[in-house]
């Protein structure tokens, strides 16, 4: 069994009510909810209640589950926060609390319920000024009131809607949730903190949520929106719940969904909560924390507490597709045992590396054929939960003209939960193996006659609105350019990185790599360079800080940064002591001096 260090021992002993853990990368957090779940388990005195084990993803779920050992059961919770707000609280009390509402159904998110069609023309309201409901998140509250922001199609980030445009979307919202209960996850987050603040019957809710789960662990808190954390935070206040709360600020990257850094300060006011901090990284070498020291957002440095062997370089690259597998092959060579993976900020930059990128498709008046289009793309991308998802919306569209359908809506119609999602997966594999041949009219009245083909083949229980070839492009938008524009064809004989693993940074969130190469491409302005952006004082430029922090953390062994030239050159005359902390090689003399790489003593998440 694993010993702790002074620091996760002094967490595990303390008696107070309300820990707030804050966690360097690598710090252990992970076993230590872990061991703190064991300890409790092991003088659980009752089946009548349970511990409650959050987290923001799901994957984090999976980590506390795999770190303790084994599933549990009833009557503990391992899951995310939304599930478990929705869960225990908007399902059962949602129409107690607010009895105009209908009952709730909670919309998925495997594919972003931003890409969805319109329910109702979008309930119109918010159609008027290009506004997609289900894109829309709460953000904050202002006197009382929620903020409301939104993605405009093309921008990174979230904007707040004006008093106007926020008045229109909150009214079309009210309209939805009175008609058919559809909820997102940031609407479902809303209604908890109202629920649990309610004027009457919530403190009511909230101790008998307490009853059942009177210890809360909320792992990655950093990464959870403003309502998720209300609703915690109404939780935890209640003096006859305990409670725990890891994670690390300047890892909060998730700001697009509106999660919130400054979560840790509002937790740390709370009646009888003590701050206890893991400032010690078991993962990242010396080289690593003091390079990624100054991207902490909090300032400050990284303490390091292990015997791990590693170097930082910024390489600098003349072409990014051409040289960024270069480098890869270089570090590499003869080490068949690390682990190595290549990280970048945006998926677009993945796509790039794997060869797989695509332009977006012209709509031909047909929304179903649309999202099939999407699927078939990412699942060329190997995005294959997203691709699922997006293929089984444009069933639900086509039969009932609505995405999310739930499985009690199939069961009444006869339709039986796992035959729809294969009939799903079925349409989606015959549509990727459809040549890119012709023009992207041509492609998708194929990929329609495929679904014609299925759905006449799945054999309805019941009369639905299906008939076969209802499903017919139109000849607008650009309909006579060739397909094999749109849909990524990447040639897996040339492609170096074919087999090894290219992902965002949001993906690898949580990982271990024994050698990180982190790829930064050359931005399309110069204020986006990482030179500029990545110590801008704007909420912006701190967001992209965090995320090039997470992902220089990843390494135990060997970083690799790759920039631009110019990027380079702008750094050194900016940055010079964040350049100093690198060995700053060109592409050719990485190469050259490439070494065999050694494979890190110490391996802790």
């Amino acid at each position: 069994m694993r010993k702790p260090t002074e620091e996760q021992q002094a967490i595990l002993e303390s008696n107070a009510r309300i820990r707030v853990v804050r966690a360097v990368p690598g710090s252990g957090k992970t076993w230590l909810v872990a061991e703190l779940i064991r300890q409790e388990l092991s003088k659980w005195p009752t089946r009548n209640s349970g511990v409650a084990a959050l987290s923001f993803t799901r994957v984090g779920g999976g980590e506390i589950r795999k770190a303790v050992g084994h599933e549990l059961g009833h009557p503990h919770f391992v899951g995310t926060i939304d599930a478990f707000l929705f869960r225990y609280v908007v399902r059962p009390f949602l129409q107690n609390c607010f009895p105009s509402l209908a009952a709730p159904r909670l919309i998925p998110s495997a594919w972003g319920a931003e890409h969805w069609g319109n329910y109702q023309q979008n309930l119109k309201a918010a159609n008027d000024q290009g506004i997609n409901l289900f894109g829309c998140v709460f953000v904050d509250e202002i006197n009382g009131k929620a903020v409301i922001a939104h993605k405009p199609r093309y921008t990174p980030r979230l904007q707040r809607l004006g008093n106007k445009e926020s008045a229109n979307v909150k009214k079309a919202k009210l309209e939805m949730w009175k008609q058919s209960g559809r909820l997102t996850h940031s609407d479902a987050a809303l209604w908890a903190s109202k629920i649990l603040g309610h004027e009457t019957l919530g403190s009511l809710v909230r101790a008998e949520i307490i009853r059942r789960f009177p210890l809360i662990i909320v792992d990655e808190l950093q990464d959870t929106g403003y309502f998720l954390g209300k609703s915690i935070l109404l939780l935890l206040e209640e003096c006859a719940v305990r409670g725990v709360v890891v994670g690390d600020p300047d890892q909060a990257i998730y700001e697009f969904t509106g999660a919130r850094p400054d979560l840790f300060n509002r937790f740390e006011s709370i009646a009888g909560a003590v701050s206890l901090p893991l400032p010690s990284s078991r993962r990242c070498p010396t080289s690593v924390a003091t390079t990624a020291s100054f991207l902490k957002d909090s300032g400050g440095s990284i303490s390091v507490a292990n015997c791990n062997m590693g170097k930082t370089f910024l390489v600098r690259y003349s072409d990014l597709a051409k040289d960024i597998p270069r480098v890869v092959d270089a570090a590499v060579k003869g080490q068949s045992t690390i682990t190595l993976k290549v990280i970048a900020r945006q998926t677009s930059t993945v796509t790039t590396l794997i060869g797989r990128s695509a332009k977006p498709v012209p709509k031909l008046g047909c929304p179903t054929l649309n999202h099939m289009y999407r699927a078939v793309v990412m699942f060329n991308q190997g995005r294959q939960v997203s691709s699922l998802a997006i293929a089984r919306s444009a069933l639900d569209l086509l039969i009932f003209e609505y995405e999310g359908v739930e499985d009690g809506d199939l069961e009444k119609h006869g339709i039986d939960p796992m035959s729809w999602k294969k009939l799903a997966a079925d349409c989606l594999l015959r549509a990727c193996s459809e040549m890119a041949i012709g023009n992207v009219y041509d492609w998708q009245t194929k990929v329609g006659e495929i679904l014609d083909q299925e759905f006449s083949k799945f054999g309805f229980a019941q009369p639905l609105q299906f008939t076969p070839g209802k499903l017919k492009p139109k000849k607008i938008n650009d309909w006579d350019k060739a397909c094999a524009d749109y849909l990524p064809q990447g040639d897996l004989q040339t492609n170096k990185l074919v087999d090894i693993p290219v992902q965002t940074v949001h993906g690898v969130k949580g990982e271990t790599h024994d050698v990180t190469i982190f790829v930064c491409p050359e931005p399309r302005k110069v204020q986006h360079c990482p030179s500029i952006v990545w110590w801008s004082e704007n909420e912006e430029g701190r967001e992209e800080k965090r995320i090039a922090y997470v992902a220089m953390t990843r390494a135990q062994g060997d970083l690799i940064v790759c920039v631009s030239e110019a990027c380079y050159q702008r750094l050194s005359i900016t940055r010079p002591q964040f350049v100093a902390s690198f060995e700053c090689l060109t592409v050719e003399q990485f190469i050259a001096q490439t070494r065999r790489l050694e494979k890190p003593r110490v391996a802790t998440n």
